[in-house]
């Protein structure tokens, strides 16, 4: 580990081993959550879509993504 870790930092400037050493790895099983998530928002956006665009002009309101989280407004 010491001896990769040195020439790690002897190479630091290298292209290909900046490259690699900027990858950021993550567990699979953490990948594969976030994966899951986005499909899940994407299909939440597509069908928010489907319904605006196939109901009454108006009837649906636009919310924007930031303002669908806040539960309530402290003043």
């Amino acid at each position: 580990l010491n001896y990769s870790q040195k020439l790690k930092e002897k190479f630091q400037y290298h292209p290909k081993i900046r490259r690699i050493a900027q990858h950021r790895h993550l567990p699979k099983s953490i990948f594969c959550q976030i994966k899951e998530q986005r499909l899940m928002r994407e299909a939440r956006r597509r069908k928010e879509l489907n319904r605006r665009k196939h109901s009454k002009p108006g009837s649906v309101p636009v919310v924007s993504e930031r303002r669908k989280h806040i539960v309530a407004v402290v003043k």
